[in-house]
């Protein structure tokens, strides 16, 4: 019966550097990139939920872009909540 030769001393540091930088970089690649980013969504009108309230209204007002080239929103003839009792809230 004959055996396998059993790696010289100096082959089985290379050996075994060899395998960890072959399973380090198998886990570099990703086929995830693939799927098309999803595009942003555009806001082009107030939701019903931002008509609640002033804190409702100011919350919706704090999440949209600030930018010259976006579309303004669509308010038609509405008109932002207002309150005689609530202290008036920044605007970032």
């Amino acid at each position: 019966m004959k055996t396998s030769p059993t790696p010289r001393p100096l082959q089985r540091p290379a050996l075994l550097l060899a395998m960890l930088v072959a399973c380090t970089l198998a886990g570099c690649f990703d086929d995830d990139d693939d799927e098309a980013p999803m595009p942003p969504v555009v806001q082009d009108s107030v939701p019903a939920s931002a008509t609640a309230s002033p804190l409702a209204y100011t919350a919706f007002a704090g999440t949209l872009p600030a930018s010259d080239t976006a579309r303004p929103l669509q308010l038609g003839d509405y008109a932002p909540p207002t309150s005689e009792t609530d202290a008036p809230l920044g605007v970032n």
